[in-house]
This record gives C-alpha cells, structure tokens and sequence, in this order.
C-alpha cells in the first residue's frame, strides 16, 4: 500500500485499502444522512488523524476537519438528522 508521503508496512494492505476506502465513501453518506451520526464522526475523526500522520503539511484544513467531526460528536445531530426523528440519538 502507498501512501502520500512514502510507502508504509500495513499488515494486509489489501483489507485497509478496501476498508478505508469504504469508509471514505459510507461515512459521509451517514452523516449526511443523520444516521449513526456521532460514529460517523468519530470514524471520519480517526481517518483525519491518520491523514495527518501521513501528510503533516494539510494540518491547517486537517484542524478544520478535525473540529467539526468533534462538534458534532459533542453536540450530536440536530433536529432533521434521521437519528433525532428515529429515536437513536440520546444527545
């Protein structure tokens, strides 16, 4: 598997490519969605993070990213999201 900033020993590169890869898709869907708002978040948080590691000079739009998938982790969906209208969100 390589990444930006150089190539890095994954174990089983194959299954985070296909993991992180699905994330970056499904994720956003979620939390565009209301649905498992706060996981979603907390997912794209840790993908962020990861980010960073592998390329630390993004680290200005990566504290962006970061603080938002936080606000929303903290504060939970709003009153549209479908996890407030399902009864899941017990923010």
């Amino acid at each position: 598997l390589h990444l930006p900033g150089g190539p890095y020993d994954f174990p089983a590169p194959g299954l985070v490519a296909f993991a992180s890869g699905s994330a970056e898709i499904l994720l956003p869907i979620l939390l565009v969605l209301g649905l498992a708002t706060r996981l979603a978040a907390f997912g794209l948080l840790v993908m962020t993070l990861v980010i960073q590691l592998t390329v630390p000079d993004g680290w200005p739009l990566h504290i962006t990213w970061a603080a938002m998938a936080l606000g929303i982790m903290a504060w939970g969906p709003g009153r549209i999201a479908l996890d407030h209208w399902i009864g899941t969100d017990k923010g």
